[in-house]
């Protein structure tokens, strides 16, 4: 009976369509670049996207990715989201805004090219904005915009509200990051089209559109893309990487005491190797950051996201993520086969 109980107590089976699903075990453990699967037992399918905390919940979005499609066979569906309260179990909320399967007007319609979502709450307006780089169906990356939708719960449905072009051209912009100040002002900071230079603009109080010209971030390496942001002690901290499509290439590193000032690089934070897929820092463990996660609860704590692309099969990409370390205000980021969230700042 003991026997039974255990597992039972390890492995919960659902009847779901026809077929048994095993619901996951509790976990423990963060383990970069392995598979990693929601509460219902399936891969966590949320992949270039970035992290939200509203009201003690962790909200994670990132690119819903269609089985048995290629990048090139258009296999962007729309954001996905998933629910922790401990970043390392995540409920799926589901898709919270979806691709038009129906409307070859749209500016959504499949065949759009939607990539890294990030979600900002506006307390303003009391509503959850979501950013997302959107190529227009048959155009291809020559030319995008910022697509904007929003929401009145983190968990969506989310409704697609307009685009702008971002980086202050008719091109628009490529990665990008969407960064909160303490004050609440919101920039958006993005790799410009086509001449690649690294640019930032400030957002209007609605966080629809940017309130004015975009500048040049002095001292930001051109061709920086996949920026993540934080804040630490008065010292903005930016991890990316450099420009080479889908392949993986070494980490950035830049930090500024002014976001509309100069920028000071500092080259590759990044140490160690990954096990799994045989790959060093030279190719930043084979991810491309996406976003920079703060921990709630911990003093100083951090967590840089990286994902592992795979554009014959996206739906099959991974993740890495890895606590940040600080040396006399530097970051650093070694690798790990697998942590633990409680040992954090240990």
């Amino acid at each position: 009976m003991n026997l039974i109980k255990s597992i039972l107590g390890s492995l919960l089976l659902m009847l779901f369509g026809g077929q048994f699903l095993i619901a996951q075990q509790n976990q423990t453990e963060i383990k970069p670049a392995q598979q990693w699967l929601d509460t219902n037992g399936k891969g966590i399918n949320a992949h270039g996207g970035g992290v939200l905390f509203y009201e003690g919940v962790y909200y994670w979005y990132g690119e819903h990715k269609l089985d048995g499609k290629s990048e090139a066979q258009f296999a962007d569906g729309g954001i996905h989201c998933y629910s922790s309260k401990d970043l390392t179990n995540w409920k799926n909320e589901g898709l919270v805004l979806s691709v038009d399967y129906k409307d070859e007007k749209s500016d959504l319609a499949y065949g759009c090219i939607l990539e890294r979502p990030k979600v900002v709450y506006n307390s303003k307006n009391k509503q959850f904005v979501a950013y997302f780089k959107l190529y227009l169906k048959g155009v291809g990356y020559d030319s995008n915009y910022v697509g904007v939708a929003v929401a009145d719960k983190p968990n969506g449905p989310f409704t697609y509200h307009h685009k702008f072009r971002g980086g202050g051209t008719n091109k628009g912009s490529g990665d990008f990051s969407m960064f909160k100040d303490d004050n609440g002002s919101l920039y958006h900071l993005a790799v410009r089209k086509p001449d690649k230079a690294f640019v930032i603009g400030k957002m209007d109080t609605d966080y629809y559109f940017p309130e004015g010209d975009y500048q040049v971030c002095k001292g930001v390496k051109v061709h920086s893309e996949a920026p993540a942001i934080i804040k630490r002690k008065g010292v903005y901290h930016m991890l990316g990487s450099g420009s080479k499509g889908w392949n993986p290439n070494p980490a950035r590193y830049h930090t500024t005491t002014n976001l509309l000032g100069t920028w000071t690089y500092h080259g590759n934070p990044c140490n160690g190797y990954n096990n799994i897929d045989k790959l060093g820092v030279e190719k930043t463990f084979g991810g491309q950051a996406s976003y920079i996660i703060p921990v709630h609860g911990k003093e100083d704590a951090y967590i840089a996201m990286f994902d592992i692309w795979k554009p014959k099969k996206p739906i099959t990409g991974r993740y890495i993520w890895l606590p940040i370390e600080f040396s006399d205000d530097k970051m650093s980021i070694s690798w790990r086969d697998s942590w633990k969230l409680s040992t954090l700042n240990d």
